[in-house]
């Protein structure tokens, strides 16, 4: 399996973890369900989930920015409104949000039986050009199946929630990376998972190269799409610095080329298992890390270009792929050639 640092050394200067994903972070783990068929028509599709160690009982510092508006995630609003997130974060298509929600408030109810409200983060990208997507394949249980699945070593490229994906032209699908960071005389890790669905293919550019990688002219693509981009960090970080985070993140579409898109929905989350409260009525107080000045460009030059390599191994990783509506080809084999 290619990815990107196998083929050119990136330009940030910032070491990656062990396994150069989201799972560096000490305890996240990702776990994906796939559904793939040809007949009676075409499946490419999935579950993805990120899983947060005890987040049901414990949420997490977070918050949300949103670059373009263009998608249909779920639980967002309450996030940026509380400055805590008490789910783990699934990704599918647009068109199974709500039954994923479902699933993931039975994952819930499973930890807390008595729970009357609850906040699933479901997050989205449109695969309707690779899978029949109004077949409406995907049910609640696959919340679960993806959640079970999860592990430290996850697969990446088409797989899960990225199994229908394209990106830049090319193959897209689930992508993750990470980066070290050191404040004060202490490593943090920062950790970027992403669903790539966006960008015209005349407009990428491969960091290191310099150049368009892009070998035809892209008139007819309109790089709609989407991109959701999610940076976990053990650094404690409050809700409004993660706000930052989330909107230095977005970067990352510049960095390969991207100028953006109307009919894209590109959303970024960010959250800290470093700051956590505890569900219930009382105000819980936690000690927290105020970091400002050289630090803070520390973490968004690590969420950006985690970001960006992310959406560059979901490609790498994802081979050439006959779809519903259209067949896409592999960067990899592109690059190869």
């Amino acid at each position: 399996m290619m990815r990107y640092r196998d083929f050119e050394k990136l330009p940030d200067g910032l070491p990656c973890g062990p396994l150069n994903k989201i799972s560096d972070v000490p305890g996240l783990t990702v776990g994906h369900h796939t559904l793939r068929r040809e007949e009676p028509t075409i499946l490419n599709t999935g579950v993805t989930c990120l899983k947060i160690p005890d987040v049901i009982h414990s949420p997490v510092s977070a918050a949300t920015h949103v670059m373009n508006g263009f998608g249909k995630s779920l639980g967002l609003v309450q996030v940026d409104e509380l400055g805590t997130m008490e789910s783990h974060v699934y990704f599918t298509n647009t068109l199974s949000v709500g039954a994923i929600q479902q699933g993931g408030v039975k994952v819930a109810l499973k930890e807390r039986p008595d729970m009357r409200s609850y906040n699933t983060v479901v997050m989205e990208c449109n695969d309707g050009r690779m899978s029949d997507i109004a077949g409406l394949d995907v049910t609640p249980e696959m919340a679960a199946l993806a959640l079970e699945d999860a592990r430290d070593d996850f697969d990446l490229g088409s797989v899960g929630g990225g199994t229908g994906m394209i990106c830049f032209g090319y193959k897209g699908g689930m992508g993750s990376a990470s980066r070290i960071i050191t404040v004060g005389d202490q490593e943090y890790t920062v950790g970027a998972l992403v669903q790539a669905n966006f960008g015209r293919q005349d407009d990428l550019t491969l960091p290191g190269k310099g150049l368009r990688f892009g070998d035809r002219q892209g008139a007819e693509e309109s790089g709609d799409g989407s991109l959701i981009m999610v940076v976990g960090t053990d650094l404690p970080l409050m809700p409004h610095q993660l706000k930052r985070v989330a909107r230095h993140a977005c970067l990352c579409v510049g960095l390969l080329g991207g100028p953006g898109s109307h009919g894209s929905g590109d959303i970024a989350l960010a959250f800290s298992t470093g700051l956590r409260t505890k569900s219930g009525p009382a105000i819980q107080t936690r000690p927290n890390l105020v970091v400002e000045g050289a630090a803070m460009s520390a973490l968004f030059r690590a969420a950006a270009w985690s970001c960006a390599e992310a959406i560059l191994d979901s490609m790498l990783t994802s081979p050439a792929t006959k779809g519903h509506r259209m067949d896409v080809a592999s960067l990899a084999d592109a690059i190869s050639h």
